[in-house]
């Protein structure tokens, strides 16, 4: 079979036209997020819009559109479906190729966090003053919050309290300086 035969003959030149362009257009917009820019073809992840429309995104449509094409392709000439059961084939990978964007794109999302701890959550928490904290100032307390171990500012309340003294959070103040006791 000759490769007019194979990619135009039949009705084959529709899957192969819409996954031709949907490849040239998905290339296109790689090389242009690698030279730092989306071109307007909204390759933004951030919270502003809601999962299913960034599925059904530039991105969902030429991704939905490279399935269709190349898995209805190989429908029609390498497994002998009739056209109308290569079209359904090609669906059923344009849906897996959406699912792996949205994957993607909730792989992106669950890597967003602004990295800030409420100082209230430190409250209770026991750990050690990291810079002495003197009898009428601020010293540098570490503790582990959430999971993570965090320096904050503190007072001991009137008692000075020597680098690396255990300590326990009694409170928290409206600037974020917390306050502590001995352990």
């Amino acid at each position: 079979m000759t490769m007019q035969e194979l990619l135009f003959d039949d009705g084959a030149i529709w899957f192969f036209g819409v996954g031709i362009i949907a490849s040239l257009l998905f290339i296109l917009t790689i090389l242009m997020l690698f030279t730092g820019g989306d071109g307007g073809l909204d390759a933004d992840v951030s919270d502003s819009s809601d999962g299913a429309f960034k599925v059904l995104s530039f991105q969902g449509i030429v991704g939905f559109s490279m399935g269709w094409g190349w898995g209805g392709l190989a429908a029609f000439r390498s497994l002998d479906f009739s056209w109308s059961n290569s079209a359904l084939f090609g669906i059923a990978i344009g849906a897996v190729f959406l699912w792996m964007l949205w994957l993607g794109f909730k792989a992106m999302h669950d890597l967003t966090g602004d990295g800030n701890i409420d100082p209230n959550d430190a409250v209770g928490v026991e750990g050690t003053v990291t810079v002495a904290i003197p009898t009428a100032g601020r010293g540098r307390i570490s503790v582990v919050v959430r999971d993570r171990q965090r320096e904050f500012n503190a007072v001991a309340g009137g008692t000075a309290l020597a680098s690396r003294t255990s300590i326990r959070v009694v409170a928290s103040r409206s600037d974020g300086t917390l306050e502590v006791e001995p352990a």
